[in-house]
């Protein structure tokens, strides 16, 4: 059955050789395209889908975080469908919450409903708790590029300006980039008004603690202030309340016991100063503001990093001279060393085939069948790629690879047979046995006939 198939299909195929060259031809160029639009990335998506849920509280220990906020959240996540595993941890003024759903789960519902039921929860957190954020929607290997922001020698940067640049100028415009989910800041020192209290003159002044916190507060909001209506316009009224200097926030007014306004700069030390670290970052051994750029899932990491390289580029003309800016991570080099690899074996692979070929069978036109039957093979491949929503990575790439110059190695006297080239190219190890097809000898045979015995 399966030798009169065989049969079957070369007999078509030598009857019409010019139409499976034509194939081929529209086989090669449709592989091209599908390759083209095939995403590039290190490893296959190999984690379930997840949605993490961080809520942070200034000042709770870990056992009332754990108690007052990821147990809520936790009872109301469990009953979504398709949840397969929560894990959670607590931290001091930190919760994080992981919800694991099922493989096959549609990871943008799956992120609708824990919104949904977190939204739900958000009132009995505490007073002191931030509302509930999910994280962005991230690759699991997802960070593609990551530079360190140092101050080269004696330089008049320091780390908090170095850090409030990179914030201010960086994260927005590489966020718009397409294809990048987050863009995460480590290092320097993070910028802070400080109010530092002299208790004897709180004693002095009759000023509790309480009227200073809210008589900051008071400094640093806005609220509406109504209208102003007259000659037939109608005005808005708002106090300007951002603070943008130290002088704005010491000339706030606090009162005390007495109902009499008093300056916080009387009180207090006010200043510019650096945040509580709870990390830090370095390069070669000197503190640096580390930016990492995070992609989203399905989408090709080579393109996205050139984006944020000439994102990048842009940018870096606009640093101070003693601000040196160093690449410490490029996820694309380990795409682009696979693929030169592969392409390397492609090309040894050609060599020696054709070499093998050209010496044992002195045909050029079976060297050249053999050598176009690698290439196809190849697309092929990427086209059920494309077709089963696979993309390219390190992992197919090997696979790829290695099938394909099987296939092509076992298969390659089919291409000869189907596009007319005699399989009896050597008369002494072929003898006079009748072509199965026009019963003339073998080595006789100057049809393109001839099928391998």
């Amino acid at each position: 059955m399966l030798e009169r198939l065989l049969n079957a299909t070369l007999r078509f195929s030598i009857a019409r050789r010019w139409l499976i060259v034509a194939a081929a031809v529209v086989i090669s160029l449709w592989g091209l395209l599908a390759a083209g639009q095939m995403p590039l990335d290190v490893f296959p998506p190999f984690a379930p889908p997840q949605v993490d849920v961080q809520t942070s509280a200034a000042g709770l220990s870990p056992e009332e975080v754990e108690t007052r906020i990821t147990l809520p959240i936790e009872s109301a996540v469990n009953g979504i469908a398709g949840v397969e595993t929560v894990r959670s941890s607590s931290k001091a003024g930190l919760s994080m919450v992981q919800v694991v759903f099922h493989q096959n789960a549609d990871i943008y519902r799956a992120r609708q409903a824990v919104a949904e039921r977190v939204q739900q929860v958000s009132p009995q957190l505490p007073a002191n708790a931030a509302a509930p954020e999910l994280s962005p929607l991230v690759s699991p290997l997802g960070t593609i590029l990551q530079v360190a922001f140092t101050v080269t020698g004696d330089g008049a940067t320091s780390l908090m300006d170095l850090q409030q640049l990179v914030l201010r100028s960086y994260r927005q415009a590489i966020l718009a980039v397409p294809g990048v989910a987050q863009v995460t800041i480590y290092g320097g020192d993070e910028q802070q008004f400080q109010v530092l209290l002299d208790p004897q003159e709180l004693q002095v002044q009759t000023v509790s603690l309480q009227a200073v916190m809210e008589g900051v507060g008071a400094a640093m909001a806005t609220s509406p202030g109504g209208f102003l209506i007259g000659g037939g316009q109608e005005r808005l009224i708002r106090p300007l309340a951002q603070i943008t200097q130290v002088g704005d926030l010491a000339d706030a007014a606090v009162r005390n016991a007495q109902g009499q306004p008093v300056l916080l700069s009387t009180l207090a030390e006010v200043k510019r100063g650096a945040a509580l670290k709870r990390g830090d970052a370095s390069f070669n051994g000197k503190p640096a503001a580390v930016l990492m750029v995070t992609k989203q899932p399905d989408v090709d990491t080579p393109t996205v990093t050139r984006a944020v390289e000439r994102r990048l580029a842009d940018l870096n003309r606009t640093l101070p001279a003693d601000v040196a800016v160093q690449q410490t991570f490029r996820q694309s080099n380990f795409i682009d060393s696979a693929i030169r690899n592969v392409s390397e074996s492609l090309l040894l692979g050609v060599v020696i085939v054709s070499v093998v070929i050209v010496l044992f069978l002195m045909n050029w036109r079976a060297a050249v069948i053999s050598l176009s039957a690698i290439p196809l093979s190849l697309l092929i491949g990427l086209m059920l790629m494309k077709a089963l929503g696979l993309g390219i990575n390190t992992m197919t790439l090997g696979a790829w690879w290695w099938r394909s110059a099987r296939w092509s190695t076992t298969r390659s006297w089919t291409w000869r047979t189907a596009t007319g080239v005699c399989a009896a190219t050597r008369p002494a190890a072929r003898p006079n046995r009748p072509c199965r097809w026009c019963s003339t000898p073998r080595w006789r045979c100057a049809s393109p006939c001839c099928s391998p015995p």
